[in-house]
């Protein structure tokens, strides 16, 4: 399905005694869950987006086995991409669909465009509200199939500590809080201790690797606190 937008927005507002103009455009999607916008600085005439909502079953055969898709695909394209300066990103946000938001267990969400020249979907920088599961990205092209996808939960990785309850709790990006993890060290696997998640974090765009922060209490039962980082393997206890 399609939904053709033609939508520009017109701001004054004055620096140093002068008006300066804004325009930019939206694009969205039939149900509301993409949008696309683009600054007129980013174009030599008036933004004309088209958005098409594509069934993922017909791209099936492009998604990697380790790759889950989350909903629609999306398509923009703009209509005088010949006045587009690709030197500045158009901005995309995806929103997960209700259904899909909370109701499961999942690793990091992002946006992948699909490169029909390797035929692969590329990952894009992204960025997901934890609040709204909004997924906010940008990208440099006129034209771009995309979707969101989420990672799997990684199984081992980094684990550092804090000081905060003083209790076997912990903060996960990927666990909701009030679950109970298994948490091994690498180094020892005689070493564990069951955490239950109280607080979201570390960051994993600021710490790829950390997959888990433990309070010191449980850090503690599994090396000292001046080995700073240690290699753990969380398990999910049921």
């Amino acid at each position: 399905m399609t939904r053709k937008i033609f939508a520009a927005f017109l701001f004054f507002f004055f620096v140093f005694g002068f008006r300066v103009e804004t325009i930019f455009a939206k694009g969205i999607s039939e149900d509301s869950l993409m949008r696309v916008e683009i600054r007129s600085d980013a174009m030599r005439a008036i933004p004309q987006i088209e958005v098409t909502t594509i069934d993922p079953t017909q791209m099936s055969d492009t998604f990697a086995k380790t790759e889950t898709p989350i909903g629609q695909i999306y398509q923009f394209d703009l209509i005088n991409k010949e006045e587009y300066d690709r030197k500045k990103p158009v901005q995309i946000e995806i929103a997960v669909p209700a259904d899909l938001a909370t109701q499961r267990m999942h690793g990091a969400r992002y946006i992948a465009f699909y490169n029909g020249t390797k035929k692969i979907w590329q990952a894009l920088p992204s960025q997901e509200n934890e609040k709204t599961h909004v997924v906010q990205t940008s990208i440099h092209l006129p034209y771009a199939r995309l979707m969101i996808f989420e990672e799997e939960i990684p199984g081992v990785g980094a684990a550092s500590w804090y000081g905060y309850k003083n209790c076997d709790c912990a903060a996960s990006p990927d666990y909701p809080k009030g679950t109970r993890l298994l948490v091994t060290s690498v180094a020892d696997p005689k070493k564990s201790v069951i955490v239950r998640v109280n607080d979201y974090g570390p960051e994993r765009d600021v710490h790829p690797d950390r997959i888990i922060d433990l309070d010191k209490v449980a850090f503690k039962k599994l090396a000292k606190l001046g080995a700073g980082v240690i290699d753990v393997r969380v398990t999910l206890v049921k």
